[in-house]
């Protein structure tokens, strides 16, 4: 059979498949709510967007434009997610089991502990509802590991010895878990098994899970099956694990059930699982350090379809500190560019259109996203060293036709966690780790970005750094994990002192006060933080750390004086263009009385309500 007759039988059999497989996450009452939503949205975006374009806020073109593409990107970039989620479709739990001989598997990497991986093996054994083999993928299993296997029925994959999977490249590569995963399928799983359900060492699946996980290769179209990523385990115990958790529980749950409908659900490397043959076809696991990534995107160019089982449940470790969360960001970051830049282009013209964008956007995320935020962070720092504004409208005229999208946004999260779809479920909306995790994230997501830019065009190849798994405490914390954010707040401190005394541009020295007091912020709560979680003193012990602590007083020294001296104006332009309120009362002096002396302008605080009677007045101004 041809491969596209072969690709159209396994369309035709998704579709008589489907109605048994899935239910409709939307359906009567709450698909007209989120119709409802959809309509409130798009008149907000409507509200603000015919508002924005009118000439007279031009200044400069490319202001305009560098802020209108800013603008852009908070506003339109939902779209995605809530036109994606309005067909979400989760795993019938009436779906029928597929026949066939069925394996899990979990990898160990030489850093990593047994104990970590015995949790692991034991729930796999308290599997229900499905007969099944367990393998422990392991590039050099001790005695004690052997004989823990042994008296448990466990059986044991290891390449030690074997120089063709100890490469230097991917995915045959050494003291990694994709050369122990293609080590045990090229020797074991495509000959002795249909489906293989693979993990992390530190995932621990709940007893339904394979049930759950197996239920959508009954369709015999479907090449994968990807699950939610809940790095709960040590959440109690690692603030930056909290962080990454809430921030991306909705990508984990809602956004993947999305992609049931015609799009592709990504799988997240901590577990999956795939269909043998299907592995096999594509030429096994796919490169680089997200391998998750790029096996999904080869499932797909090769005509296989997935699904995202959203209740195949397993829980594992969030980074245990800060520095953890660090790495992640940078190797994810630097692994999916380098996907984008060395790899897609082989695959992406094999995809339909709206796959080809799905990909491209998923590995364009951490650039754009990285890339925003900097410009965003940069705008105040600008404005005050050049004295310049960049659009013609004040800012309470912008906040009056903004916030309508951010409520609608904000309501839409509600819904969407009210689903039960979030992983995990009770994931926090606004809770201080989630929204620490956004502005810690981008310097990092940003570097990697580049990182795998230089790599491309020079060629260069680096290695990288597994996690810790388990009771691993880091008792130092180095300089470099703050570093960058002393740096943010030094270049609000510098951008304030330095500033130019346009009035056009002193409502920016509040933005830039905030700014500071954020990065500063969060560089003392990743201090604390892990002093208390690792059970260290409060007070600095390293020279770097006591380095930072004085670059960091020095900063909001210089910052509380610079704001001290023009925050009354800064608040005064602000509040311009709008008559309800004033926050700042303005009386002149005459300097050098009886002497022919000018007149000195002096403004202090004074919070008064004006009430509505002066609505008429003009409120246009920069």
């Amino acid at each position: 059979m041809s491969i596209g007759s072969e690709i159209g039988h396994r369309a035709r059999t998704a579709k008589a498949a489907a109605a048994d497989t899935f239910d409709p996450v939307f359906s009567g009452w709450n698909r007209a709510a989120y119709g409802l939503g959809i309509l409130c949205w798009l008149a907000a975006l409507g509200y603000f967007w015919i508002w924005w374009c009118q000439s007279a806020h031009i200044i400069s073109w490319t202001a305009f434009v560098l802020i209108t593409l800013v603008l852009g990107w908070i506003t339109l970039v939902p779209a995605y997610f809530i036109l994606i989620f309005l067909d979400a479709r989760r795993v019938s739990p009436r779906a029928r089991l597929p026949e066939g001989r069925v394996a899990m598997v979990v990898t160990k990497a030489p850093s990593e502990p047994f104990a970590v991986v015995r949790a692991t093996l034991q729930a796999m054994l308290d599997q229900v509802g499905v007969d099944f083999d367990v393998w422990l993928a392991d590039e050099d299993p001790s005695e004690e590991t052997r004989r823990w296997c042994a008296e448990r029925g466990v059986l044991i994959s290891t390449r030690k010895g074997v120089a063709d999977y100890h490469r230097a490249t991917w995915p045959r590569r050494t003291r990694c878990k994709e050369g122990n995963l293609a080590y045990f399928y090229d020797h074991f799983g495509y000959a002795r098994y249909d489906f293989v359900a693979q993990f992390d060492a530190d995932h621990v699946p709940t007893p339904t899970y394979l049930r759950e996980v197996l239920r959508p290769f009954a369709d015999p179209g479907i090449g994968y099956v990807s699950a939610p990523s809940i790095c709960d385990a040590n959440a109690a115990a690692s603030w930056a694990a909290r962080g990454r958790l809430y921030a991306e529980a909705s990508l984990h749950g809602s956004l993947q059930t999305g992609y049931n409908n015609g799009w592709a659900p990504l799988c997240i490397g901590s577990h999956y699982a795939v269909r043998t043959s299907a592995l096999r076809e594509i030429g096994g696991l796919g490169p680089e350090l997200a391998e998750d990534h790029s096996t999904t995107l080869m499932m797909n160019a090769g005509g296989w379809r997935g699904v995202h089982a959203v209740d195949a449940i397993a829980h594992g470790d969030g980074p245990a500190n800060f520095a953890d969360l660090v790495v992640q960001e940078f190797q994810w970051s630097r692994s999916l560019v380098t996907i984008l830049l060395q790899h897609s282009s082989r695959y992406i013209a094999h995809l339909p259109w709206r796959l080809r964008f799905q990909f491209v956007f998923s590995q364009l995320w951490y650039p754009l996203f990285s890339a925003f935020m900097a410009v965003m962070f940069l705008l105040p720092v600008a404005a005050l060293l050049t004295g310049h504004v960049f659009v013609n409208v004040t800012y309470p005229d912008f906040l009056l036709h903004f916030v309508p999208i951010s409520a609608v946004l904000t309501l839409f999260s509600v819904f969407w966690r009210a689903t039960g779809t979030f992983r995990p479920y009770d994931a926090k909306l606004f809770g201080w780790e989630g929204l620490a995790f956004i502005f810690l994230r981008w310097p990092w997501s940003l570097a990697g970005s580049l990182a795998a830019v230089r790599d491309h065009i020079s060629g260069s190849f680096v290695d990288f750094r597994i996690t810790p798994k388990g009771k691993q405490r880091q008792h130092s914390l180095p300089l470099r994990v703050v570093a960058p954010y002393i740096v943010l707040a030094g270049l609000c401190a510098v951008a304030m002192a330095l500033a130019s005394e346009a009035a056009a541009a002193q409502g920016f020295y509040i933005f830039a006060a905030i700014n500071l007091s954020i990065y500063l912020s969060v560089t003392a709560l990743i201090v604390v933080r892990h002093a208390i979680e690792n059970g260290l003193p409060l007070l600095p012990q390293s020279h770097g750390l006591r380095l930072a602590t004085a670059m960091g007083l020095a900063i909001w020294f210089t910052g509380g004086m610079q704001l001290g001296g023009h925050g009354l104006r800064s608040l005064e332009a602000l509040s311009h263009g709008q008559p309800f309120v004033s926050f700042t009362e303005t009386q002149f002096a005459v300097a050098g009385a009886g002497l022919g002396g000018g007149k000195t302008r002096i403004t202090k605080f004074r919070l008064k309500w004006n009430g509505f009677g002066n609505m008429g007045r003009d409120q246009q101004g920069v």
